[in-house]
């Protein structure tokens, strides 16, 4: 398996792991079996509607199509950040190549380009991408500057869990407004989430620099007046604040 590594402007290094082109085409074909089931239904209606409609049925058809085959991609990888239903079957996920979830530009930029990779036919220049590229990127990945990687499947960390007194279970919010989730930006909280699962391999000084720097973020982004921050150290706090927000589907 390949890995890609991300380092941080706090010299932190991050490390992905690259999906393979066997796993991506299997994925891709759970998506494409989905659009075109989705494609012959309403190639089935056009058909009964061209009795009365004649001309305009298969017009509308091939406009369906074409969203449907390009916004399929692009809504579900929007909407579940970086994963369509094959991607989550296989446990794959689009994100940036800087380890960030993706923005709209990107997600439509790298779906718009589909069309190029299945050129001539058969979808040869997306495969001779896949296969050739050292990270097996195609070209929508490439000008898009996204990644598939293989998706860490990690519970919440039990330390955090024990520090909130939630145990084996659920979390109680307790600490966060209620939208915290809304003031907090994609890339701050995957970037508490990142660094409370990689707490324990960092050294001292780098780990309480970088506690210290997300929790002065969240201090900043959360009106201390609402949220019950007390004396809370800057790792506590950021321990807490993530645990709360992994357990909102953050």
């Amino acid at each position: 398996m390949l890995d890609h590594r991300v380092t941080t402007p706090e010299n932190v290094d991050f490390q992905f792991t690259l999906a393979g082109p066997g796993t991506r085409l299997l994925a891709w074909c759970v998506d494409l079996g989905i659009v075109g089931t989705i494609v012959a239904l309403a190639s089935s209606i056009a058909s009964a509607a061209s009795v009365f409609f004649s001309g305009y049925a298969e017009a509308i058809l091939a406009v369906f199509t074409f969203v449907v085959g390009t916004g399929y991609w692009i809504a579900f990888e929007h909407r579940w950040q970086g994963r369509t239903p094959g991607k989550r079957m296989f446990g794959l996920r689009v994100v940036g190549q800087q380890g960030l979830r993706l923005d709209l530009g990107q997600v439509a930029l790298r779906n718009v380009l589909r069309v190029v990779d299945l050129l001539p036919g058969f979808g040869a220049v997306g495969a001779a991408f896949l296969v050739f590229h050292p990270e097996h990127r195609r070209l929508g990945d490439l000008v898009a500057g996204t990644l598939v990687v293989r998706e860490r499947r990690v519970p919440a960390p039990e330390r955090i869990r024990t520090i909130l007194g939630g145990g084996p279970g659920r979390v109680r919010a307790k600490l966060l407004p209620l939208d915290a989730r809304r003031r907090l930006s994609a890339e701050q909280r995957d970037l508490m989430l990142d660094l409370c699962l990689r707490r324990d391999v960092l050294d001292d000084a780098t780990r309480m620099r970088l506690f210290e720097t997300v929790a002065t973020d969240i201090r900043a982004a959360l009106d201390p007046d609402e949220a019950p921050f007390g004396a809370l150290s800057h790792e506590k706090l950021v321990l807490i604040a993530t645990a709360e927000l992994f357990e909102r589907g953050a």
